[in-house]
Formats: structure tokens, sequence, C-alpha cells
């Protein structure tokens, strides 16, 4: 059975930098995962500024194995600002 998470990380478009990557099992659950947070966290950035983030995936990380696979550059999932209530 394959056990592969996938890293993601939010871009800060104002900071031009990449948040510390996170482990989610696919893209849903980690649209959630922010979700969450700009719902219920009205004084987070993404709460207050949702237009300066984006969501991206990064790699996958094999479970089993410990191999980290790493994409060419990182692929945007979705707009920060797209998840409001």
């Amino acid at each position: 059975m394959e056990m592969t998470k996938v890293y993601y990380a939010v871009f800060d478009r104002k900071a031009e930098m990449y948040s510390q990557p996170f482990l989610e099992i696919k893209d849903g659950t980690a649209i959630r995962a922010v979700q969450d947070i700009v719902i219920n966290n009205k004084d987070h950035a993404f709460a207050k500024h949702p237009s300066d983030f984006s969501l991206h995936k990064l790699g996958e990380f094999d479970e089993q194995s410990g191999v980290i696979t790493g994409k060419t550059k990182p692929e945007k999932i979705i707009e920060i600002e797209t998840l409001g209530e």
C-alpha cells in the first residue's frame, strides 16, 4: 500500500516568499486546512489580507521509503482569497 503525503506551502506576494511547508494527504485536505485558518482566525494574515496569499504544491513524501520528491517549480493550487465564508 502506497503511503504518500504531499508538501504544500503558502506564497506571500508581499514578502515574496513561501511559508514553512506542511504535509497533507491531497489538495482537498490542504485547501480545507488553510480555509479553516481563514474562517476561524480573523486575526491571521490569511484572513486579513487574503489577496496576498496562494496555496502551492511543492512535492511528495513517501512514508515507507522516506523519499521526498520535489516538483520542478511550485504548482499553484488555489488563491486564498477564494476561501472566505
